[in-house]
């Protein structure tokens, strides 16, 4: 075959020009803004406690204890799933690492064996889900009891305290004033962050959250894909289990971490996840988890009582979720009758009539960079495009006009 015969290969990828001004105001970015607010407001309400030494790793190594729950939950959430259950997964997890230190089985192995529960039950929530058609809702919150009275049967009222030595040191060590839970959070960040958004496993779950049934006419194995999913996110609340115990100072009891399930979800919608699947960046979730890490602890700080500080932070939640669903389609709404008295024509006017002069004023950036023209030519073009720009204008500002009168 030569090679006139082949066919040139289209480039078929969509490339949006970044623009710094929406960069400004996506969410994550908003997101980073609330973090920052929150901090200047401990800087000037409590300066003393703020700058000592020690008080900035404590607030953030009082987050990282559900961290792996929430970057696993950030693809359940991509499937238009759901998990209340991992919180019981976590804790059963535990006990199982607990119960094979006690056993006398070596560190290493007993660690691995809490991450393998953790798995085995994710892939049973994931076959109920994906292979047998249950909803995940219905599904989670049955395994959530069963594997929490699993451990409230082994368990009773014991107390397991033979853990790892390397639990404590994960969740209370500090590196170069960084604390170790930190670095170890960003770090399995950064691998979900380039699963999503890089690999062809994230781009797949982005569809199966939007469509699941063309997906699979598509040719992609949606049940094998749910059932992946579950599975990483039983291995990530095993490893959840790690930064749990290590936190609660090496201990673990039938009765602990009940709730946690509902803040790993929350944190992820804050960080713009969205439950009905499909939409949300990796970025969010991370920058929330801090964010609630130093909002309870404000709230602490103006002596909100314990009770209360939950119902504040749920209703911050609630605020954040509200804004974060301000869509455009609110937002065009709220244009369409306010600027264009409800008139559809006259809205499809306007932006007919912005996106042609957005095309000229590309075509007069263009003639400013073109160094084949001359300065006068350069002059007449951009004036002639000018020119166009105000006629479209006017023409645009008639007809809106008349468009009104017809309307009254």
């Amino acid at each position: 075959m030569n090679d006139k015969s082949k066919v040139a290969v289209r480039d078929l990828t969509v490339k949006d020009k970044f623009s710094f001004a929406r960069f400004l105001v996506q969410w994550e970015m908003i997101l980073i803004y609330i973090l920052i607010a929150i901090n200047v407001y401990l800087m000037v309400m409590r300066p003393g406690l703020y700058f000592a030494p020690g008080t900035i790793q404590s607030i953030i190594q009082s987050g990282m204890d559900l961290s792996p729950l929430v970057l696993g939950m950030i693809f359940v959430l991509m499937l238009g799933d759901i998990d209340v259950s991992v919180a019981s997964i976590m804790i059963l997890a535990a006990m199982a690492t607990g119960l094979s230190m006690d056993a006398g089985i070596p560190v290493v192995p007993a660690v691995l064996l809490g991450i393998i529960v953790g798995a085995l039950c994710g892939a049973f929530n994931g076959i109920l889900v994906a292979y047998c058609s249950m909803p995940a809702v219905i599904v989670t919150i049955s395994t959530q009891m069963l594997f929490r009275g699993i451990v409230q049967v082994i368990l009773d009222v014991n107390v397991l305290s033979n853990f790892p030595t390397f639990y404590n040191a994960l969740a209370w060590t500090n590196i170069a004033y960084v604390p170790i839970s930190l670095l170890v959070f960003l770090a399995l960040g950064v691998v979900f962050i380039i699963v999503l958004h890089k690999s062809a496993f994230g781009r797949k779950l982005y569809m199966i959250g939007n469509n699941p049934v063309a997906t699979q006419y598509s040719g992609i194995n949606v049940k094998a894909v749910k059932l992946q999913v579950f599975v990483i996110m039983g291995m990530m609340a095993g490893i959840a289990s790690i930064f749990f115990v290590g936190r609660m100072g090496g201990g673990v009891s039938s009765t602990m971490g009940i709730g946690l399930e509902l803040n790993a979800i929350a944190i992820c919608v804050l960080g713009g996840i969205s439950t009905n699947g499909g939409r949300g960046k990796a970025y969010g979730p991370i920058i929330s988890t801090l964010i609630m890490a130093f909002l309870i602890y404000t709230l602490g700080l103006l002596n909100v009582e314990a009770n209360s500080r939950v119902i504040m932070t749920g209703f911050i939640l609630i605020i954040a979720v509200l804004i974060r669903n301000l869509n455009k389609e609110i937002l065009a709404e709220i244009k369409l009758r306010l600027l264009y008295q409800s008139n559809k024509n006259i809205e499809a006017l306007n932006n007919k009539t912005a996106e042609n002069i957005g095309n000229l004023k590309v075509l007069i950036g263009e003639t400013k960079k073109d160094g084949k023209l001359s300065t006068t030519d350069k002059a007449e073009k951009i004036k002639k495009y000018e020119s166009q720009i105000v006629g479209l204008k006017e023409k645009c500002k008639q007809q809106t006009k008349a468009m009104k009168q017809q309307q009254k």
